[in-house]
């Protein structure tokens, strides 16, 4: 076939949006398209192009060009066998605005990333502040995708998709402000005709077209509302955060964290996971103040000793994040070990960081949030004095030794030592120096928590699942850190669904099958984790079993959080918090967040 005639065209409308700086050759774009689709990413296919046919509506200009993809079908490994798939690439121009369609599944968003390249260097996206005000009215939108920004091992969904007739209404100022808008499905003015619009991929589609005549129509219009209208409006749900296309206005970096290497590694290379351990497990950083700058200034230590100083640019490109590494300062002999954590910065997946300004850069991406103004009052406050709040676990010759659990100075053993489950609200926490009740350590992999507390309490059985976080810092100068919070939280939080789903004595006896020792208490005296698991077991026909999910982390100092009301620092923690304390509700739990009493006013 030599020639179709585009009246023999009746695509679905679904096109790649663009637009050129200055004035540009259609037919050079076009040819140039042409040869991406005839080159890049073939492998075994050949390709046939056929001669490009031009025409124009108005003062629109239109190229079309027929082509045929030879390949070997996907089911057969000879090559004596030949698929021949036909397919359209057309291209619309009005002035300086670009329309592409191909009808090649896939390639429209392959020959996107080409804009701005030596292989297409005149075409752009158009502006997604742009399109948001052009396209998406908040009160006619039918479908909404949406993708988290609070990080894969969040217990929020990574992405979902919500469908009705104002969908925007159902939005939860709450829940929902840490989602950002990927797509949208909006009705036109009003009138049942809808539009669907990814404004991070220069995407906008309609649906099927009954005639070349209908197609043409409605690709002119719609870049010609592009090419007559400039108006720009960056977040149209109000609600959700805002993706930010360049660094302006990122300021005051005050928190920093890795991906926790536990529940990210189903979705890492190994050779990041083994990263993520050894940053974990050896390296810490304290944060340098950066006034009025996106830049993070950090000085690293390992095994608690200095080794340096290092200082990370940010920078945005297409929405996405990079981090420049533009100082180091190494201290005598520390380089290579200095230069492991820096390197880490290539991946910008693996960091999370949060700013004064209100914004946060996670998924390589940064996000404005507008927090609202929403206020955590559960904190407990607890006195950790003579206790070492950055150290979690005991330790022996620098690894975990829970045999070692009430001989420290670990959090562990304050736990130990002092936990009290004889309370039923914020108001009337205590710890005591006389333990009761069953006290199971049930740390390591597939834990249900740290230690699993059981005791009565005004003829109530309380289940208490205790996680517990070192402090990010021991300083009595440290700030509110979100990232101390983020991981623990998430954890607790999945895990407390596991319990829902499963029988408790169950997993624990599958876990105990396969542990070489679990520790655990009755009334402050040791015992076996064969007793506890009977203990349980015993109880779980009580109605009156109450399940509590209790945070340990000592990092937040009460004297801050107190002074602190109004700052993003807080409200970012609070938001957080909340959100939270309204999962774990739902599942049925009592949740409390333990903190660290300064004694100071």
């Amino acid at each position: 076939m030599d020639y179709v005639d585009k009246l023999h065209i009746k695509p679905f409308l679904s096109i790649l949006l663009g637009m050129s700086p200055e004035a540009t050759s259609a037919a050079e774009t076009h040819e140039k398209i042409s040869s991406i689709i005839r080159t890049e990413g073939r492998k075994e296919q050949v390709v046939n192009m056929h001669p490009v046919r031009q025409d124009s509506s108005g003062e629109a200009l239109i190229f079309y060009t027929h082509y045929e993809v030879l390949k070997n079908p996907s089911w057969f490994s000879g090559n004596i066998l030949t698929d021949i798939e036909n397919h359209i690439f057309i291209t619309f121009n009005l002035n300086n605005t670009f329309a592409f369609y191909v009808s090649e599944k896939g390639l429209k968003d392959e020959i996107r990333t080409y804009f701005f390249t030596p292989l297409i260097p005149n075409i752009k996206v158009i502006n997604i502040s742009q399109l948001n005000y052009l396209f998406i009215n908040e009160d006619n939108i039918k479908m909404l995708w949406l993708l988290g920004t609070h990080g894969r091992e969040s217990f929020k969904a990574d992405s979902k998709v919500l469908g009705g007739e104002s969908v925007a209404d159902t939005l939860n100022p709450l829940e929902d402000q840490s989602f950002v808008m990927s797509a949208v499905r909006t009705s036109l003015d009003g009138t049942e005709k809808t539009i669907g619009l990814n404004p991070y991929k220069s995407s906008l589609w309609r649906g099927p077209c009954k005639d070349w005549k209908t197609f043409e129509n409605r690709v002119i219009e719609i870049i010609d509302t592009i090419d007559k209208n400039k108006n720009e409006v960056e977040n149209p749900i109000s609600i959700l955060a805002t993706p930010i296309a360049e660094m302006k206005g990122v300021s005051n970096v005050y928190d920093l964290s890795f991906l926790d290497p536990e529940f990210n590694k189903n979705d890492l290379s190994e050779s990041k996971v083994d990263r993520l351990h050894t940053i974990k497990n050896k390296y810490t950083f304290k944060i340098f103040d950066t006034l009025n700058s996106p830049d993070i200034s950090l000085e690293i230590f390992k095994n608690l000793i200095s080794i340096g100083e290092i200082k990370i640019s940010p920078k945005i490109l297409d929405y996405s994040v990079e981090f420049d590494v533009i100082e180091k300062i190494p201290k005598k002999g520390k380089k290579p070990e200095l230069d492991y954590f820096a390197n880490t910065f290539k991946y910008p997946e693996l960091i999370k960081c949060w700013y004064e300004s209100g914004h946060a850069i996670i998924n390589s991406r940064v996000f404005k949030t507008e927090y609202r103004d929403v206020i955590y009052n559960n904190f407990i406050w607890a006195n950790f004095d003579n206790f070492d709040i950055s150290k979690e676990k005991p330790e022996l010759n620098g690894k975990a030794a829970l045999n070692k659990i009430g001989t420290q100075k670990s959090l562990f053993c304050w736990m130990k030592h002092h936990w009290c489950g004889l309370w039923d609200s914020h108001e009337n926490f205590m710890t005591t120096d006389k333990p009761s009740g069953w006290l199971f350590c049930d740390d390591g992999a597939g834990e249900k928590a740290d230690f699993i507390h059981i005791d009565e309490h005004k003829d109530k059985v309380y289940i208490s699942l205790i996680h517990i976080k070192a402090a990010n810092s021991n300083s009595c100068d440290r700030r509110i850190s979100v990232g101390a919070h983020d991981i623990v939280l998430n954890q607790a939080i999945k895990n407390l669904r596991y319990i829902s789903r499963k029988n408790l004595t169950t997993d624990l006896r599958e876990r105990a099958e396969n542990a070489i020792a679990k520790y655990c208490w009755n009334n402050n005296v040791i015992s076996d984790h064969g007793s506890f698991i009977t203990a349980i077991e015993a109880l779980e026909k009580n109605s009156k079993i109450k399940f509590r999910v209790i945070i340990v982390q000592p990092h937040t100092m009460k004297s801050y959080y107190d002074k602190n009301v109004q700052s993003n620092i807080r409200k970012q923690l609070d938001v957080l918090l909340v959100s939270a304390e309204s999962a774990i509700r739902a599942s049925g739990a009592e949740f409390y967040i333990i903190g660290h009493d300064d004694g100071k006013n």
